[in-house]
């Protein structure tokens, strides 16, 4: 009976001790994946925003791939529903979002960041720590992969 009980500690020991954990360093190497804006900067002055406390809810995408430049994108605001939406991209990670199809209910300021320059969007890349930077000519949009 000892023997079982010393075997199960050291199992549960080894267990437990063990982690997954997403290295910080790591660079995501696709859209694919569901999305959070984190950060809006302005790319002439470098201002930056962030969502406002006050505001409840998140901007979250989900990207879906088709093929290798096509695919289609989901998520919400804080305030709408984003439905099925087309993107294409190209090798040399510029992006197209000719359009957003969502509702449209009294959008909170950090929705309308989103929604006012993601049809703008020109290049995408990514960062270490799970971020992806969609630039239009006058906006920046991180997103954090979730």
């Amino acid at each position: 009976m000892k023997q079982i009980f010393s075997l199960l500690a050291l199992f549960s020991l080894i267990l437990f001790s063990c982690s997954r954990q997403v290295s910080q360093d790591t660079i995501p190497t696709s859209l694919d994946g569901k999305w959070r804006m984190m950060i809006v900067k302005d790319n002439a002055s470098g201002a930056s925003i962030t969502k406002p406390s006050s505001i409840p809810g998140e901007v979250d995408i989900i990207f879906t791939s088709t093929n290798s430049t096509n695919g289609f994108f989901t998520g919400n605001t804080p305030t709408n529903e984003i439905w099925q939406s087309d993107y294409a991209v190209t090798p040399a990670r510029l992006i197209t979002i000719p359009a957003v199809s969502m509702t449209k209910v009294m959008e909170t300021s950090w929705g309308n960041e989103f929604v006012t320059n993601i049809t703008n969007s020109q290049e995408y890349g990514f960062e270490t720590g799970g971020l992806l930077h969609i630039k239009t000519s006058t906006k920046t949009l991180t997103f954090l992969r979730l």
